[in-house]
């Protein structure tokens, strides 16, 4: 598919002439409002409710996990134009584009394009894949003035949320309908992207609000290591609703739905026998949708909620197209029981059906059914009022995936005081198989050895049994003087039954001619431990002006449990060293200036499926240092016009490569854009 540049007209591009033509009518009639008035006391005494740790409403400063809430305003203030640019600013956080439409994203190491140890949820709805394990992020391109915010718990969640919730959580929580009343229209246009999103939502009567959007998404080609266009971009259209019903005054019922689809094109390692493009280049396409309802019921202490959904996705790629369809059905509540005991439980029940087909990734079966049932219990104790609190929790698991599982969670938060906490947990948690870990096969070409071609074929393992780790938490935030906060967490997690490919065969095979071929099937081949500590320094000096620096160390050590030639696929590939600092600046009314400055330590990881590929000495991922930088002015009249530029320090960057994923990385550009929004 024939993606649009810079140098050709565009819908988004038209877009945002318009709204800049009415900016000169608004430019006009603009007033001046005064900022809203806060003592410095008052900011940093504002709490933050996080409901993803324990399934319900908690103060984020006494939540006993490493906890990150990406507000609204942090959405406003940041120039990310997609949820995985703005997980960027979470502490602890790998975030690392690989093509214009795929990224790398975990918590606490072992990244990959399907890292299967990070569970992402919209409202949630979990989005893991079992075919590959892992998020396909191009299905996730929700317009960023629908979300509410998004909450970001690193560190196993499995007591309440089950497999997969592993080294962390991401729940992407959007606005109720009534928070989108009127029209919206936003557009930008930058070099790495192209993009047009319009919301309407209005009230049905005294108790209905409905909304209706539409996105539309150009992703552009990113860069070669000489600066040429690469054979990658993708383009989406997403269209959706939701429909919210108060029906007394405890019980509320929504219901919302989405259709996307769009094409997409990619480099893939030229070790495997691609059946398009001679230089391992692909096309394809994506589609999919959601039905979601929600039926929520609160009284004083006690609520309870049901939640009943159907996805479909599907995707046309690499020679292969995959299918997961998913019904699923969650009730959960929640009740407190006197002074001492506040409980969250619930089940759930769902059933999976998968269809794979193709030429290159093969699969022992084209059909694939999957079920799930499972409980949870959790209680916080408290044993000294206001101050100590134990947490204790464990969910059950029974599925085809997995198996019978128990993943229990023990956590205790101290709060001496209200300018301080300090907590400390141990957890277990589970990895499910994917399909692909168990019934896959890929065939890969590596040249020539002693003048024979040389072949492999990597293959799953039905023998393949779930990973799990053991997880070691402590925290610690305090309120400081002057405006100023902290936040310390440190973790060592024992992961075990790693994910690795074994050399079991090496034959000479004479037909349809003479050829060497290797055996790789997949194996639970390793053990490691990882640990690090992630800190997170905010200043809110005054109302409008603000800072945030974080650092991130991690490490991790591998054990292997099988004997003979064993490569590891669940790879720490991360970074030892992050660091990241952001600045937002209110300098005059309706005027906003903002900065956000990472310096990404290198990715050294060897390669294990790409043989022939090196981009640096040591290095398959170099350091680099990105700065992004951006101006806004609220013009009057609902108009917001912001332009800045993205990766300024740099021509371009690699941000993530470790062999194991299947396409090819590209260079990330220096970008400009330029971003118009309007609400009437």
């Amino acid at each position: 598919m024939r993606l649009i540049s810079l140098r050709h007209f565009s819908f988004p591009s038209l877009i945002t002439a318009v709204l800049m033509l009415h900016a000169g009518t608004a430019l006009a009639q603009q007033g001046a409002d005064a900022l809203a008035s806060a003592s410095l006391e008052d900011l940093t005494q504002i709490s933050v409710d996080v409901s993803s740790f324990a399934r319900k409403d908690q103060d984020l400063w006494k939540t006993p996990a490493a906890a990150f809430v990406i507000t609204q305003q942090d959405i406003a203030h940041s120039a990310a134009s997609s949820i995985p640019e703005l997980l960027r600013m979470v502490p602890g956080m790998e975030v690392d584009q690989v093509d214009a439409g795929t990224w790398a994203i975990s918590a606490r190491g072992f990244n990959s394009v399907y890292a299967d140890r990070l569970l992402v949820l919209i409202d949630g709805r979990t989005l893991y894949s079992e075919i590959y394990s892992g998020v396909h992020w191009d299905q996730v391109d929700l317009p960023l003035d629908l979300v509410e915010r998004i909450e970001v718990i690193r560190g196993p969640g499995a007591a309440v949320w089950g497999a997969n919730a592993v080294n962390g959580i991401v729940n992407i929580i959007t606005k109720k309908p009534r928070k989108t009343i009127g029209t919206r229209v936003s557009s930008t246009i930058s070099r790495v992207n192209d993009q047009v999103a319009v919301t309407y939502g209005a009230p049905i009567g005294d108790r209905v609000q409905f909304r209706a959007n539409a996105n539309f998404v150009d992703r552009r080609p990113l860069e070669t290591s000489s600066g040429t266009l690469a054979f990658d971009g993708e383009n989406t259209l997403r269209g959706g609703g939701r429909i919210d019903w108060q029906r007394t005054w405890a019980d509320t019922l929504s219901l919302s739905g989405d259709l996307y689809g769009g094409h997409l094109r990619q480099n893939v390692l030229r070790e495997i026998a691609v059946p398009v493009g001679p230089n391992g280049e692909d096309t394809g396409s994506i589609a999919g949708g959601f039905l979601n309802g929600q039926w929520e019921h609160k009284t004083g202490q006690t609520s309870s909620a049901v939640a009943v959904y159907f996805d479909d996705q599907s995707r046309h790629e690499i020679g292969d197209y995959d299918r997961m369809r998913t019904a699923d059905v969650d009730y959960q509540a929640h009740r407190a029981a006197g002074e001492s005991n506040d409980l969250v439980w619930g089940g759930e029940f769902r059933f999976t059906d998968d269809h794979t087909a193709g030429s290159v990734l093969l699969t022992t079966r084209s059909e694939y059914r999957h079920y799930l049932v499972d409980g949870f219990l959790q209680d916080d104790l408290t044993l000294v009022r206001d101050r100590l609190i134990l947490t204790l929790g464990s969910k059950l698991e029974e599925g085809s995936l997995a198996g019978f599982q128990v993943q229990p969670s023990a956590r205790l938060l101290w709060a001496p005081d209200t300018k301080q906490s300090l907590w400390a947990a141990v957890s277990r948690a589970v990895v499910a198989p994917a399909i692909q870990e168990r019934g896959i096969v890929v065939p890969l070409h590596f040249g020539t050895l002693d003048g024979l071609p040389e072949t492999a074929t990597i293959t799953g393992s039905a023998d393949f049994k779930p990973e799990y780790v053991k997880a070691f938490e402590a925290g610690y935030r305090r309120r400081l003087k002057h405006g100023l906060s902290l936040d310390l967490a440190g973790f060592y997690n024992r992961n075990y039954r790693l994910t690795a490919i074994a050399v079991s065969q090496y034959t000479v095979v004479p037909t349809p001619e003479p050829h060497i071929a290797i055996s790789l099937p997949y194996v639970n081949g390793y053990d490691a431990h990882s640990f690090g500590i992630e800190s997170l320094l905010s200043w809110d000096v005054r109302p409008g002006l603000s800072f945030r620096i974080s650092e991130t160390c991690e490490e991790a050590h591998t054990f292997q449990r099988l004997p003979g030639s064993v490569y590891i696929v669940d790879s720490f590939s991360t970074p030892r060293n992050n660091v990241f600092g952001s600045a937002s600046w209110e300098f005059r009314p309706k005027w906003s200036a903002d900065a956000f400055l990472s310096r990404v330590g290198a990715i050294s990881t060897p390669p294990v499926l790409a043989t022939e590929v090196s981009l640096q000495a040591g290095d398959y991922a170099p350091a680099y240092t990105r700065l992004d930088l951006h101006v806004s002015h609220a013009i009057g009249h609902g108009f917001d016009l912001t332009a800045g530029g993205t990766n300024l320090l740099t021509p371009r960057h690699i941000e993530f490569f470790d062999g194991t994923d299947l396409i090819y990385p590209n260079y990330v550009p220096r970008s400009l854009f330029l971003r118009a929004k309007w609400s009437f």
